[in-house]
């Protein structure tokens, strides 16, 4: 398996890919990933505040994450999104993403990595996934999302 900080608007097809095939997010947040693709090509990672990771296999991209210091903290960073390939789940790339993102991070400054995360019943196993990675629940805002769909907080000192 192949890992690559580098990302280009190729990317688009792929990661827009991994999203719709998890059943996880809505369209709109496809959009917002796609955005802050097209920030980081056009502005670069430290201009725009987005640092990606692609995982690649046999030349076919089954994963990613983007990360980036959160610009309102001395040394926080955000986690804002860690999706996996549905034919790769449940096969530990998702806990090698994330350790290599706390790596990263840590290696640029970051003290704090902070992931947020939704509260329908559809997510039970994301959580379990960031708790057993190590985080631990922050808080809990209430309806945040939506009727029913309370916004989770975790968070890891690295």
């Amino acid at each position: 398996m192949e890992i690559s900080s580098e990302v280009t608007r190729a990317d688009k097809a792929a990661f827009a890919k991994i999203l719709e095939s998890s059943g996880f997010f809505y369209d709109f947040e496809v959009d917002v990933v796609m955005s802050l693709l097209e920030e980081t090509i056009e502005h670069g990672e430290e201009k725009s505040g987005y640092y990606w990771l692609r995982y690649i296999e046999q030349g076919k991209v089954i994963a990613f994450a983007t990360y980036g210091p959160n610009s309102c903290t001395i040394h926080s960073w955000d986690l804002y999104w860690i999706a996996v390939s549905e034919e790769y789940r449940n096969k530990h790339i998702g806990s090698l993403i994330l350790k290599d993102v706390e790596k990263r991070a840590k290696d640029m400054g970051c003290k704090i990595l902070w992931i947020e995360t939704a509260g329908r019943p559809l997510y039970e196993p994301t959580r379990y996934f960031y708790i057993k990675n190590g985080y631990e629940l922050a808080g809990t805002l209430k309806e945040y999302y939506g009727p029913g769909d309370d916004k989770l907080v975790y968070r890891r000192e690295l």
